[in-house]
């Protein structure tokens, strides 16, 4: 029976769904649900859709603390910055990153990968005391159905819709990922220039933020050894197709193509070594913000020999 492995559509990872890259040595399906990959990302806290999942990495977090029989593949589907993400109500008074303090605030979960980022963020960089804030989500998410903990003070409630909600200041800011939506005649971003932000964030703790990757059922990797570099290696020859053919008016989550080269963020490289610096630190702010129990060591995440 073929080794089922999801192959989102888009980004280096449509080299590997159409076929222009194969997984060598192993009998490999490739598949991704129509529309939405949320059938995938919540599959995985019951029985995962394929024997190789995508989920966000927050995702993929929670369900190593929760001692789920899964382990992670260093393969980053998608990098962003999150702080391209920050819509806020023209009317809410938020001009600068500790206004957002006391304020309501609307993420698509408690634990979305990007509300994870930005808050680490927001608390390292700019000194904001997220437990002041009232998290505001919508159903359905990714974690739909999950249990999340949550750092005791952090406050949080739900609307239906959140753009309608800042629309009409029922909240004051979002988290967006992939840069959003463009702002409205009410809404705007919390920075002028938040290329500008990002780039200042990245040069100050080399981290490039994270949000999605592969993890494995781990019976599936112990029964098949080398699946899991091989893997690594087709999405590694899949990343060189990627970044030889988009172009610099394309963009990767919201991030101008153009932009992204001109200050060295491309190409980026799977693996661990790679992106140490950056799964550290999702790692602590998914801790410090109280979503997981423990530190986890970068190595107790991967399969092992993962470089």
């Amino acid at each position: 029976m073929a080794i089922t492995v999801a192959a989102p559509r888009e980004f280096a990872s449509k080299y590997i769904a159409d076929g222009t890259v194969t997984i060598q040595g192993f009998d490999v399906q490739t598949m991704w649900p129509e529309g939405s990959g949320a059938s995938v990302y919540t599959s995985a806290f019951r029985d995962p859709m394929y024997d190789v999942i995508v989920l966000p990495l927050s995702n993929f977090l929670i369900a190593m603390d929760k001692g789920l029989p899964l382990v992670g593949i260093p393969v980053f589907i998608d990098l962003f910055f999150p702080l391209l993400g920050i819509r806020v109500n023209k009317n809410a008074g938020i001009n600068t990153p500790k206004d957002l303090e006391g304020k309501r605030v609307g993420v698509r979960g408690v634990a979305f990968n990007p509300a994870v980022w930005v808050r680490g963020v927001l608390t390292d960089r700019y000194g904001v005391d997220a437990e002041s804030i009232t998290w505001t989500t919508m159903e359905p998410n990714s974690l739909s159905g999950v249990q999340v903990s949550l750092a005791p003070n952090y406050k949080v409630d739900g609307v239906p819709d959140l753009s309608a909600a800042l629309e009409n200041g029922d909240i004051d800011a979002i988290f967006w990922d992939r840069g959003g939506p463009p702002a409205t005649e009410n809404t705007r971003f919390l920075f002028d220039d938040p290329l500008s932000e990002a780039l200042a964030y990245q040069k100050a703790t080399g981290v490039f933020p994270l949000n999605s990757m592969l993890l494995a059922k781990r019976d599936v990797l112990d029964a098949n050894p080398g699946l899991g570099q091989a893997i690594v290696d087709a999405s590694d020859k899949a990343r060189e197709l990627y970044y030889r053919d988009v172009a610099d008016d394309d963009n990767h989550m919201g991030l101008p193509i153009k932009w992204l080269r001109e200050n060295g963020l491309f190409p980026h490289h799977n693996g661990v070594e790679s992106n140490r610096t950056s799964i550290e630190t999702v790692v602590r702010y998914a801790h410090e913000q109280g979503i997981i129990s423990r530190r986890m060591s970068t190595e107790e995440l991967f399969f092992d020999g993962a470089k």
